[in-house]
C-alpha cells in the first residue's frame, strides 16, 4: 500500500480527503536523466524516476507520454537553475484499463520557472501529485490541466507551491469536464512561506458536470504566514448555461454537439502547446472516442 496525494495540513479529516490511499507496492524504478528538451515514450507498467536538470539561463520542453496497460508509477523530479524554464507536458494515453499514478517535484532558484501542462482524456484511473518549491527570488510555477472523466473513471489531483522566495508568482488553472459516473477530487494548496514578501499565486478550477451520479469534490486551499502577498482562489461549477446552449443551436448544433464542441474546446487549448502533430491527433483521437 502507498499514500499519495497528501494536503500539507490535515484540514478535512470528516470528509476523508487529505490524502490517498492505494492497493500498490512500487518496486525496482527505470530511470531517465534529462539536461534539455527531450520526449519520453511510457507504454508498459513499473516504476519510473525522471530526472529534469536545467542549469543557469537554460530553456527546454520535456514532452511524457504514458500510453501503458496496467499500472504506471511516474515520479519526476525537476531542479531549475537561475533564469531557466521548463515546460514539461505530460499526457496519459492509456488504455481505459491503465492507471497512472504520477507526482511531479520541483526547485526553482532565483528567476527559474516551470510551466506544467497536463493532458488526462478519459483513459484510466488518475492519481496525480504536484509538489512546487519556489525558492528563488522571482521564480515561477504555472500549471495548466484538462481533464475529462467518464464511466466510473476516477481522477484524484493534487497540487502544492510552496512561495519561500520574494516576488515568486504561481498559477494554478484546471479546467475539466465529468459524466457518466466519474468521480474527480481536486486539491490545490498555495502557501505563503515567512520570507516570500510580494508574491503573488491564484488558482482557479471550472467544472462542468454532464450527467448524473457524478462526484465531484475540490479544495481550493491558500496558507500563509507572511503578510505581504496576494491570492486568490475560486471554483466555477455547473452544467452547460441556456444562452449558450441557445447560441450553440442557433448556429446549426444540437445539445450533443455543442457539448462535445464545449470539451474538445479544453483540451485544444493546451493542445496549441504540444508541437508534436502526431501526439495531438492521439490526443485529439482520444476525447473523441471517449464523448
Amino acid at each position: 500500500m502507498i499514500t499519495v496525494n497528501k494536503l500539507p495540513v490535515r484540514t478535512f479529516n470528516r470528509l476523508n480527503m487529505n490524502e490517498t490511499t492505494l492497493d500498490y507496492e512500487p518496486g525496482d524504478y527505470m530511470t531517465y536523466d534529462l539536461t534539455g528538451s527531450g520526449r519520453i515514450d511510457l507504454d508498459r507498467a513499473g516504476d519510473v524516476r525522471v530526472g529534469i536538470t536545467l542549469g543557469d539561463n537554460d530553456r527546454a520542453t520535456v514532452i511524457m507520454n504514458c500510453a501503458h496497460t496496467g499500472t504506471l508509477n511516474v515520479k519526476t523530479c525537476i531542479e531549475l537553475g537561475r533564469s531557466s524554464h521548463l515546460t514539461l507536458i505530460q499526457v496519459d494515453g492509456s488504455p481505459k484499463s491503465g492507471r497512472l499514478i504520477n507526482s511531479v517535484d520541483g526547485n526553482a532558484d532565483d528567476g527559474a520557472g516551470l510551466h506544467l501542462i497536463q493532458l488526462f482524456p478519459a483513459r484510466g484511473d488518475v492519481y496525480s501529485d504536484c509538489l512546487m518549491e519556489l525558492r528563488g527570488k522571482e521564480s515561477s510555477f504555472k500549471a495548466d490541466i484538462a481533464y475529462l472523466g467518464i464511466r466510473d473513471q476516477r481522477l484524484d489531483l493534487n497540487y502544492v507551491v510552496n512561495h519561500r522566495g520574494r516576488k515568486t508568482e504561481s498559477s494554478i488553472a484546471a479546467d475539466g469536464v465529468l459524466k457518466d459516473n466519474a468521480f474527480k477530487l481536486f486539491k490545490g494548496t498555495i502557501d505563503f512561506k515567512t520570507g516570500a514578501s510580494g508574491a503573488k499565486g491564484s488558482e482557479n478550477e471550472k467544472v462542468l458536470l454532464m450527467g448524473e451520479d457524478i462526484v465531484n469534490q475540490s479544495i481550493p486551499l491558500i496558507l500563509c504566514t507572511e503578510e505581504d502577498v496576494e491570492g486568490s482562489h475560486g471554483a466555477a461549477i455547473g452544467s452547460i448555461d441556456d444562452d449558450t446552449l441557445l447560441y450553440l443551436e442557433s448556429r446549426g448544433m444540437d445539445e450533443e454537439e455543442a457539448k462535445k464542441l464545449i470539451t474538445f474546446g479544453i483540451f485544444l487549448r493546451l493542445l496549441g502547446f504540444v508541437e508534436d502533430e502526431a501526439l495531438k491527433t492521439h490526443v485529439t483521437g482520444m476525447i473523441g472516442e471517449a464523448i
